[in-house]
C-alpha cells in the first residue's frame, strides 16, 4: 500500500485488548504502557491496507485512513450457515452444461461480483478486474471467435468442437447466455491464483443463488493467444484473461452427489 496510512484511535471505545496488535499480518501496531495501539515507522512502506485491525476490534474504536469501524458491516454469527449446509453446498455444486434461454439481469450479476470481490487476494493486492456479456447473443459472438481461434490452430486436439458448432452445436460455451472474465494485469505477482480464487468463490455464489456456472476453460486459453478476440474483449492495456465462467440458469437439476477420489492425504 503506497502513499501515507493513518490509524485513528477513539480512546473513549478502545478496550486497550491488543487484539489490533496481535492480528496485524506484518506486526504494524504497537501498544503503549496503558494499552493504546499506534502505528509504526514501516506501515508507511509495509501496510497492505487489509483492514484485519478495523474489522476485528469488537468496540469499533479505530478508523484506518479514514474508514471507521463504525461505518464497515457487522458480522451476525447467527445468521452465518450451519456447517452441514455449506458442505451440502460445495458438494452439491456441479459444472452445468445445460442452460434456459432467458438471461440473468444485470443487478443478479453484479450482485454475485459484488460478493465475489471479497476473494482474498495475496498481500491484498486485490488485482482481480470483472468483465461479463449481458447479452446471449453477444455471448456467442464470443464462442464463435473461440471457434476461429481453433481452426487457426494445427493439429488442434478439439477438432469435434469445430465439427459440432458447424452444425449448430454449440460446446464452448454450452449456450450460456452469459460469460463472465477474471482477468488482472499481466504485472501482477499473483494473478492467475487470485483470479482463480475469484471465479471459484463467484461459481459457488452462483450455485447458492440457484444459478448455473461452469469454468470456461477453452475460452480463458482462447483469449489468451487469439489476438481478434483480445481485440473483441477490449480489456485494459496490459491485462490478461485468467479465468473465466459461463452464468445462466440452469435446464437441468441435479438430484445426487456423485462420488470422488478418496482422500489422498499424506501427514507433514
Amino acid at each position: 500500500m503506497n502513499g501515507t496510512v493513518r490509524l485513528d484511535v477513539d480512546f473513549n471505545l478502545c478496550a486497550r485488548d491488543g487484539l489490533c496488535a496481535r492480528e496485524c499480518p506484518f506486526g504494524l501496531i504497537e501498544v503503549d504502557a496503558e494499552g493504546l495501539p499506534s502505528l509504526r515507522r514501516a506501515a508507511e512502506k509495509m501496510c497492505i491496507g487489509c483492514g484485519h485491525c478495523v474489522a476485528i476490534c469488537p468496540r469499533a474504536a479505530l478508523s484506518l485512513n479514514g474508514i471507521s469501524a463504525s461505518s464497515l458491516p457487522a458480522v451476525e454469527r447467527h445468521a452465518l450457515p450451519e456447517p452441514e449446509s455449506v458442505t451440502l453446498l460445495l458438494k452439491s455444486r456441479r459444472s452445468i452444461r445445460a442452460y434456459k434461454p432467458e438471461p440473468l439481469d444485470r443487478r443478479e450479476i453484479e450482485a454475485l461480483l459484488n460478493v465475489a470481490r471479497f476473494a482474498p487476494s495475496a498481500v491484498n493486492s486485490q488485482p482481480v478486474h470483472w468483465a461479463a456479456s449481458l447479452e446471449p447473443a453477444r455471448t456467442r459472438e464470443l464462442a464463435g471467435m473461440t471457434v476461429d481461434w481453433m481452426r487457426s490452430v494445427p493439429d488442434m486436439p478439439y477438432k469435434g468442437w469445430i465439427t459440432a458448432w458447424d452444425q449448430g452445436q454449440d460446446r464452448i460455451l454450452h449456450g450460456a447466455p452469459h460469460l463472465v472474465l477474471a482477468h488482472a494485469p499481466e504485472s501482477a505477482r499473483w494473478g492467475q491464483v487470485d483470479c482463480a480464487t475469484a471465479v471459484a468463490w463467484m461459481e459457488i455464489l452462483a450455485a447458492a443463488n440457484g444459478f448455473g456456472a461452469c469454468w470456461a476453460g477453452i475460452f480463458t486459453r482462447a483469449a489468451q493467444h487469439w489476438a481478434p478476440l483480445k481485440a473483441a474483449l477490449n480489456l485494459p492495456e496490459g491485462h490478461v484473461v485468467q479465468g473465466g465462467l459461463m452464468l445462466g440458469r440452469p435446464a437441468v437439476r441435479y438430484a445426487r452427489v456423485p462420488e470422488r477420489h478418496p482422500l489422498r492425504l499424506h501427514w507433514l
